[in-house]
């Protein structure tokens, strides 16, 4: 036997079942909100028992759908074989060409989704991480990520002798960000 009741407008079902005590869930995937309860219990001490806990279901449905977007962010990230195929040669064509030009060498360079940087260096390994997304960009906004990411293989931090660096090798930058920025809809405020 179930039932529905309302606590803050979040509809919440309580099933009677064969159990000690009152019990609360919040089930994925869409955080539906579950009481089981003593199949003697009055809805009364129900009602009360989840109007007790209304701030903790609101931030742990709100945890859960949060997480939820977010997971479908990251499959709206994801790329076809062949695009990712192409972003790794162009990516591998670009640091073959600045690489010598700029006297720096990525040790490694990895792809993956993330949402709010295009890339990102680690300097002390010389590990550079490409995002996927890029893929959807024009390649003078690929070219721009590289470039900047190398840059920070010589100065690590966002200073005026880092945006020096990028002036000297690619003189356009600010026009390729801006380019970036337009079509990202606020994505790259990151750009380590």
């Amino acid at each position: 036997m179930s039932k529905i009741i309302y606590v803050n407008d979040i509809p919440i079902t309580i099933e009677y079942r064969k159990v000690k005590n009152i019990n609360l869930y919040i089930k994925p995937p869409d955080a539906h909100v579950l009481i089981t309860a003593p199949r003697q219990a009055a809805e009364s001490r129900i009602r009360e028992f989840a109007e007790g806990r209304a701030q903790w279901i609101e931030k742990s449905r709100k945890r859960m759908l949060d997480s939820r977007e977010k997971m479908a962010d990251e499959l709206s990230g994801a790329i076809t074989k062949e695009q990712m195929e192409r972003i790794t040669e162009m990516v591998e064509a670009y640091a073959r060409k600045w690489e010598p030009v700029m006297g720096v060498h990525a040790t490694h360079w990895t792809f993956r989704y993330m949402k709010t940087r295009w890339g990102s260096c680690t300097v002390n390994t010389g590990r550079i991480r490409i995002n996927t997304r890029l893929a959807y960009y024009p390649d003078e906004c690929l070219e721009y990520i590289v470039v900047h990411e190398l840059c920070h293989l010589i100065e690590p931090s966002h200073n005026k002798r880092f945006h020096a660096y990028m002036t000297k090798y690619l003189p356009d930058w600010k026009e390729r960000r801006k380019k970036l920025c337009e079509k990202g809809s606020g994505q790259g405020r990151s750009w380590n």
